[in-house]
């Protein structure tokens, strides 16, 4: 008897788990189907610091993303060196050390007419929160200058809050977003051969954009957790 009640309450447990589990699979499905997704994903890349005033950077700070090359890694690579470029400002990238990453990181900046006498690198920490300490520890003197901060979107927000709430004085942001696509994703038209008896999918809504959304959800989430979290440990 005392088997079976267990079994029971087992039972029990896996049936709320798994309705649980389905009720935030279709809530995500249903969210998926909106343009919520991107507006999330676009307010968590807006700089919190925005203002209309002119800002010119004394320095470029890049967070490093993953490995090099990567996704991340290059897209941030792409707009520091533009931003440094453009405001004749040195490079700072906050990277955990690894020589491989840090030396492919250099190449790809020097490739881009970046001065390699205008790229430092700072490795200690492995977090948002203790990279930018390791700069005002090892930078003291970075503490009232102007900095652009350059990280993947999703990551901005966060990121700005810990130099706020660091004590950087002057802090703007800019995420490395994605440049939209110009042209027709429709299939219509076009001629694919294949088996004729299963239907073509020509709605892009379905083919893309539905999971891509879905992917933005669990990135935003995740990140929200992670806002969720340094808010309780006080660090932005």
């Amino acid at each position: 008897m005392m088997k079976d009640k267990g079994l029971r309450k087992v039972s029990k447990i896996c049936l709320i788990t798994s309705s649980v589990i389905g009720i935030i699979f279709i809530v995500l499905s249903l969210l998926a189907l909106t343009p919520a997704p991107f507006y999330m994903h676009y307010s968590l890349g807006t700089d919190p610091n925005k203002s209309e005033e002119k800002f010119t950077p004394e320095y470029i700070i890049m967070l490093g993303g993953g490995g090099m090359p990567s996704a991340d890694n290059l897209m941030r690579l792409y707009y520091t060196a533009e931003y440094s470029e453009y405001f004749k400002a040195p490079i700072i990238i906050l990277h955990p050390e690894d020589s491989v990453c840090q030396s492919q990181m250099r190449k790809e900046l020097i490739s881009k007419r970046i001065s390699n006498d205008s790229i430092f690198f700072l490795t200690e920490g492995t977090n948002t929160r203790a990279q930018v300490l390791n700069l005002k520890n090892t930078c003291p003197e970075l503490i009232n200058d102007k900095l652009l901060i350059i990280t993947s979107p999703e990551h901005l927000t966060r990121t700005i809050k810990c130099f706020n709430k660091l004590g950087f004085q002057e802090v703007r942001g800019q995420s490395a977003f994605e440049a939209v696509i110009n042209f027709k994703l429709s299939l219509e038209d076009q001629e694919l051969l294949g088996n004729k008896y299963i239907p073509e999918i020509n709605n892009t809504n379905i083919r893309y954009t539905f999971w891509n959304y879905l992917k933005l959800e669990i990135t935003c989430f995740r990140e929200y957790i992670a806002l969720a979290y340094y808010k309780l440990k006080g660090w932005n």
